[in-house]
């Protein structure tokens, strides 16, 4: 099926882009991930605050990488399943430091991109980044995936979900602390409403990804001062 004839391929682009990205911004979630001296840490802001432990904005995908998307949830969902399975059956075929970012962000560009080009499906309302903790901190990177597939990659904080822009002011060797709290912040809620992930530099396994409480982070660094 090809575009009708009718609608400027432009117009066609740019409408499909605006309906995505309309509700990704209006949708009540957002994200925040930033590099800090512990490695990387990932804060999301939950629609509700009852909202179940299984319905989850950040997820561990394998050893040293890390999903966390804004948009509706089971799409987000269906694409963090795939993450896991394509990581898995790489690891498997290959090695498991085979598994990288790069190879995961190529796998959703691809996905995501080719149902934004198909007029008959309605595309994905969803915006995906993948953190990936290196082998050294220089080796750290975000990778953000576009509603239309496209892919960006940085070193520096990513926020997503968020209306308005935003400049994350945070060095790379701020505290866990400090990066909650900034991200609470830009995402406008209250700790209780934080979901928090870290992927961990210092962790003693091959999984590097443990989920923190944001409100008992804050508390112990509250008591240590």
């Amino acid at each position: 099926m090809t575009v009708p004839a009718y609608v400027p391929l432009s117009q066609w682009v740019a409408d499909r882009a605006s309906f995505v990205s309309d509700s990704i911004r209006d949708g009540g979630d957002g994200v925040v991930l930033a590099r800090c001296a512990h490695g990387i840490v990932l804060v999301a802001r939950q629609s509700g605050a009852h909202l179940p432990k299984a319905m989850r904005s950040i997820s561990e995908i394998h050893d040293r990488l890390a999903f966390a998307a804004v948009g509706l949830f089971h799409e987000v969902e269906d694409l963090r399943v795939a993450g896991i399975r394509f990581a898995d059956l790489r690891a498997f075929a290959y090695d498991r430091l085979d598994v990288t970012g790069s190879s995961l962000a190529s796998m959703y560009s691809r996905t995501i991109g080719k149902v934004f080009a198909l007029p008959e499906v309605k595309p994905y309302q969803v915006q995906v980044a993948v953190a990936e903790l290196g082998l050294v901190p220089s080796e750290d990177r975000f990778y953000t995936i576009d509603y239309d597939g496209s892919v960006r990659v940085s070193t520096d904080p990513v926020v997503m979900g968020v209306a308005s822009e935003c400049c994350v002011d945070l060095s790379d060797d701020a505290t866990i602390t400090e990066v909650i709290r900034i991200a609470g912040s830009i995402l406008d809620t209250e700790p209780v409403n934080l979901e928090v992930g870290l992927l961990d530099r210092h962790a003693s396994t091959r999984r590097h990804f443990r989920r923190l409480d944001a409100v008992t982070v804050l508390e112990a660094d509250s008591d240590e001062s």
